[in-house]
């Protein structure tokens, strides 16, 4: 039950959110439109990572870590709790390379970084949909994309504790269909 219902609320948020993207950048919404599958995939992973749906992963500490940075340890004890920040640790340049602020599908990667970063987790704690969630959002974005929508309002962004990240409400789109007038307007 847990499963179905984290799939579905953070799926639909990253829905919304990919279709932002690739209707404001006219070049990454292109390049998708005309993307084989697998690159379009790619895309969407580099979307996620870019604005991953759950903004933050908690986890304790199972044994003490030592951490070493600008030459200081610094020691997590058992028991701690760790809150990683997904979007902050997504942009790390160490592990995702020159800049990772910006959208680059395919980047270089060094073995055993994930495209996506850690917006479906890791380890033991990996999300088990991450495939469903890339597939069922180009199965919609796809065909949707292709009919050349417009937005006509921006959606308003707010945060969701339940999921610990963002929610998008009112991303207004114009669609055209070919087979009605031109003044036909479907919001979705």
């Amino acid at each position: 039950m847990t499963y179905g219902t984290a799939g579905m609320v953070t799926t639909r948020e990253f829905i919304s959110m990919a279709c932002w993207h690739l209707l404001s950048n006219d070049e990454l919404g292109r390049t998708y439109r005309e993307a084989t599958q697998p690159d379009r995939l790619a895309i969407l992973e580099e979307i996620i990572r870019l604005d991953p749906v759950v903004g933050h992963l908690y986890r304790r500490a199972q044994t003490d870590i030592d951490i070493t940075d600008d030459g200081r340890v610094h020691t997590i004890s058992q028991g701690d709790l760790i809150d990683v920040c997904v979007q902050q640790t997504n942009a790390d340049p160490l592990a995702m390379g020159a800049n990772p602020d910006t959208a680059c599908p395919g980047r270089k990667l060094k073995q055993g970084t994930p495209a996506a970063g850690l917006s479906f987790s890791d380890g033991a704690h990996k999300c088990p949909g991450q495939s469903l969630a890339l597939f069922e959002t180009d199965a919609l974005l796809h065909p949707l994309l292709a009919r050349r929508p417009r937005i006509l309002r921006e959606p308003s962004i707010s945060w969701d504790n339940l999921i610990e990240g963002y929610r998008l409400r009112g991303l207004d789109l114009s669609l055209m269909d070919r087979s009605r007038p031109a003044t036909t307007r479907e919001p979705i």
